[in-house]
């Protein structure tokens, strides 16, 4: 038994790294939650989202990501040379649907070549292979993508999920993570005054796909990433 290393839940708080997935529609305000995750270095796609990140964190590093081998280079480099990246508690991936792009534009030389069956395979792969080595990483991750909404032509439901190509893609990935939040805004009084509210919604109805973590339940307003992370690692009185 000396030879297995046990311990205490309560005392793995600073051994344990938190892997979030974010999802939402466009101007959700998803790379301005994303940027108030503690010490971020956020790994951008999705240029437009570098207004909001200035506004929400300025302090915030910002790596432009061009290419899936870029990507993967990226994140080896941080593996393998943790000193390098000591000064990040977070890394962010803005954003993961465009981080597959990325992948099948290689797969098909920009678009060139049709998808085929096996390339659907080796794509469905490839993604794979990406969120393990992300689940993997000993740092905090927050991850971004785009809603996909599909409606119930029984009911009329309107199901929301993480927008990826691929039916089972969007399960799949989910399991990797700790949490799945869904963003959405509203507009409510407050004051007086109507003022836009950001929703995280981690826990809902079967027809929004989201992933709750204890404390963390239900739909908070207005998050703030660091907030939820010192929720989730502080450990239960």
């Amino acid at each position: 038994m000396a030879k297995f290393n046990i311990v205490k839940a309560g005392k793995a708080q600073k051994t344990t790294y938190i892997k979030a997935l974010i999802y939402g529609e466009s101007g959700a305000g998803k790379s301005f939650l994303a940027a108030t995750a503690p010490k971020p270095l956020i790994l951008l796609t999705e240029i437009n989202g570098q207004a909001s990140i200035m506004h929400s964190n300025p302090d915030a590093d910002i790596l432009h990501i061009t290419s899936s081998d870029m990507l993967a280079e990226v994140l080896k480099d941080i593996d393998e040379n943790p000193n390098d990246y000591k000064q990040y508690d977070t890394i962010v991936i803005d954003s993961i649907t465009e981080m597959q792009r990325l992948i099948k534009d290689k797969l098909t030389a920009n678009g060139r070549s049709p998808m085929s069956l096996p390339l659907w395979g080796k794509l469905a792969n490839n993604m794979r292979a990406l969120i393990r080595r992300i689940r993997g990483m000993k740092k905090n991750v927050v991850c971004i993508a785009l809603l996909e909404t599909s409606v119930d032509e029984e009911n009329g439901q309107r199901h929301h999920k993480p927008a990826f190509e691929g039916k089972k893609t969007s399960g799949e990935i989910a399991q990797f993570f700790n949490w799945v939040g869904f963003l959405y805004p509203t507009i409510e009084e407050v004051n007086k005054k109507q003022l836009t509210v950001r929703n995280l919604m981690v826990e809902g109805p079967q027809r929004v796909m989201c992933k709750p973590t204890y404390p963390l339940t239900g739909t908070i307003k207005n998050p703030n990433i660091q907030q939820i992370f010192q929720q989730i690692l502080s450990p239960s009185k």
